[in-house]
């Protein structure tokens, strides 16, 4: 995989830099989001969690990829700008991935009226169709 920056804006506004990148993946498939802001990281020398990549598109059939990342000079700044979600998406960058553990829940537990209540609508029903039944003899 090969990380190429064409356009590196400077916003000094919004404290951070603009980044326009291509990557070339000949034998790859797409790279995920944490491989190139690990990339990126390198090459502008930047704090990883502090990378948000906005997009990266490939077009059907090309081994090149085109992205838009933003890299802020603090954490402030980032957290004020980027919306909820952009951030979550951003939230595990620096960290290996985990094998979630399955969360052990007790059986649920049902009262005692929830099932009278079940049993009695049964009932119900039963006894309207013998009503039905009976009606059309």
């Amino acid at each position: 995989m090969e990380l190429e920056i064409t356009e590196n804006n400077s916003n000094p506004l919004l404290d951070r830099q603009e980044v326009q990148i291509v990557i070339k993946h000949d034998s790859d498939a797409t790279p995920k989001r944490n491989q190139v802001i690990k990339n990126l990281s390198e090459q502008l020398k930047a704090k990883k969690e502090l990378i948000i990549i906005e997009h990266l598109k490939n077009k059907y059939g090309k081994t090149e990829t085109q992205g838009y990342a933003k890299v802020y000079a603090n954490k402030d700044a980032m957290n004020l700008i980027e919306t909820k979600p952009s951030l979550d998406r951003h939230k595990d960058v620096g960290e290996a991935p985990k094998k979630e553990k399955k969360a052990e829940t007790p059986p649920a537990e049902t009262n005692e009226e929830e099932v009278s209540e079940e049993s009695n609508e049964e009932e119900v029903a039963e006894e309207a169709v013998e009503v039905e039944s009976n009606e059309e003899d």
